[in-house]
């Protein structure tokens, strides 16, 4: 697991089956195992085979030292699909 510095503003990305394209997703990222609440889902972008959202100091999503957890879902009627991506590590 790779460890993004607490400072460092880029983009996680998050590889999804091909398909994918054009179906809109979200990501969130906590620090549980237990699945994301509505208000832990961001908007994310379709880019080549992953979803990315920008993290970091100044976005939406500003993360402090710390193991979290990595999700992501799709919004694709009638199906809401919900995946857990794996562990997303920020350092000092």
């Amino acid at each position: 697991m790779a460890t993004v510095p607490a400072s460092s503003v880029e983009y996680l990305h998050i590889p999804v089956a091909d398909g994918s394209a054009g179906i809109p997703g979200e990501i969130a990222v906590i620090s549980s195992c237990d699945e994301p609440v509505e208000a832990d889902w961001k908007d994310a972008v379709w880019d080549d085979g992953n979803y990315k959202l920008l993290i970091g100091p100044g976005t939406a999503l500003p993360l402090v030292a710390g193991t979290y957890t990595a999700w992501v879902r799709l919004d694709a009627p009638p199906e809401k699909v919900v995946r857990r991506s794996g562990p997303v590590r920020v350092g000092v």
